[in-house]
């Protein structure tokens, strides 16, 4: 057992220790505070703009093209990268549905290569109707031949002669080839070179036929009006030919002239002065100043009796036509046809020139009828077949639906913004 003395010693001790712990845990608990109040919070990491993908490369590298004069294939397609043996592999490929050799100067070819430069797809336009197609499946390419989807609408216009046919279908926003069909249409009762006269006028209804909604070519004339000197022409398209309003055909076994458009430089005449020779003498043909190398045609179907020179008329064509016709051309600069051939009607014969007596390029045309000259533009050539009775009915029925829609369309008419649009019954689309 410990001394009193030692116990009360102890006892003092303690309560010291716990009175000096009471008075120094307040400033610690207030020191902690503010060393916490003072701690500032972590900053956040710095934000940055996530960056941007790069852009992908283009899938097919595509290229279009126009074949040069006299080039091949393998000349044309190297220009876009392709090697010779990519073009082989090509051509032995289409070779089932097309020769590649025999590409067309002028016309269009487009194709495409993988970013690789892998050769994938060949497109060839081989004409108006059709274009080849090959495209890779896998490691062989396969070719198609396919024709184009044209859009075919009908329409209408209509022109004032004031100059030409030529100009007044032009000035009406059309095409001068316009001009040469609806001239081969009427060119057995019209002379477009003397009945033609200013003030005189002409109304269409035709197709006209779209690619990918762009003006693509002409279809068929269905209907035409051609006003000569206040006499109307009418032409209505049936099974392929062209009759008039009470069924007669407008084809003729002759043609009205053997040239589409010139000038009639001397008209037929028995006592004519000779520009050359100074002498009054016959003149037993109908010359048509034209330039050289003017196309010149058969007005009717025949044989070839004699093709060479004839003393003053130069080089000459003489043709024997059926029911004892003859024609004769002359002063030709060059000969198509030779002895003995068959030609048939609007055939080319030979060209236009100055060979023989003649003062400048020019064509003597003559017409003999059992062995006489007559004069070309006066004589009264036998007419075609009319519309076959059987058919009339429907030949009627068509006409009168034509007609009605030519007639919406004024005769002045001649700007192609304003054409009358002549819809058919659903419309003026026909596909």
């Amino acid at each position: 057992m410990g001394k009193p003395g030692s116990q009360r010693t102890l006892s003092r001790r303690r309560a010291l220790s716990v009175a000096a712990l009471a008075l120094v845990l307040p400033f610690v608990g207030v020191a902690g505070y503010h060393a916490l109040g003072r701690r500032q919070p972590a900053a956040p990491p710095p934000m940055t703009e996530p960056a941007s993908p790069a852009p992908a490369a283009p899938a097919f590298v595509e290229f279009s093209d126009t074949f040069r004069k006299n080039e091949t294939i393998s000349a044309a397609l190297s220009r876009h990268g392709l090697t010779n043996a990519q073009v082989l592999e090509l051509e032995q490929a289409v070779r089932p549905v097309f020769e590649l050799r025999k590409v067309i100067a002028g016309r269009d070819f487009a194709g495409n290569l993988r970013a690789n430069g892998e050769f994938h797809e060949f497109r060839y336009r081989i004409d108006d109707e059709k274009y080849l197609t090959v495209y890779r499946d896998g490691d062989r390419f396969v070719p198609l031949l396919k024709r184009f989807n044209y859009e075919t609408r009908t329409e209408a216009f209509a022109g004032v002669i004031e100059d030409s046919l030529y100009l007044a279908v032009t000035d009406a926003g059309e095409q001068a080839v316009l001009a040469g069909e609806l001239a081969d249409i009427f060119t057995w009762d019209v002379d477009f070179y003397t009945d033609i006269q200013k003030g005189d006028s002409f109304r269409i209804l035709l197709e006209k036929q779209y690619l990918n909604g762009k003006f693509a070519r002409y279809g068929k004339i269905l209907a035409a009006d051609l006003s000569v000197q206040n006499k109307v022409f009418s032409a209505f398209r049936f099974q392929n030919e062209y009759y008039d309003d009470r069924g007669n055909a407008l084809r003729k076994t002759f043609l009205k002239s053997p040239l589409k458009f010139a000038r009639i430089s001397s008209r037929f005449s028995f006592a004519r002065f000779h520009p050359i020779l100074k002498i009054v003498r016959p003149h037993l043909g109908v010359d048509y100043a034209a330039p050289t190398g003017t196309a010149v045609v058969a007005v009717a179907a025949g044989t070839v009796a004699s093709a060479g020179v004839d003393g003053d008329l130069g080089k000459s064509v003489r043709l024997k036509h059926a029911d004892g016709y003859e024609s004769v051309y002359s002063h030709l600069s060059v000969i198509a046809v030779g002895s003995g051939s068959s030609v048939s009607q609007g055939e080319v014969i030979g060209q236009v020139g100055a060979t023989g007596l003649a003062t400048g390029p020019h064509l003597d045309f003559r017409l003999l009828r059992s062995g006489k000259y007559v004069n070309p533009a006066k004589v009264i050539l036998p007419p075609a077949k009319p519309v076959p009775a059987a058919l009339f009915v429907d030949f009627a029925a068509l006409r009168d639906g034509l007609r009605g829609r030519l007639d919406r369309v004024p005769h002045n008419q001649t700007n192609p913004a304003q054409a009358a649009k002549a819809p058919g019954p659903g419309g003026g689309t026909t596909k």
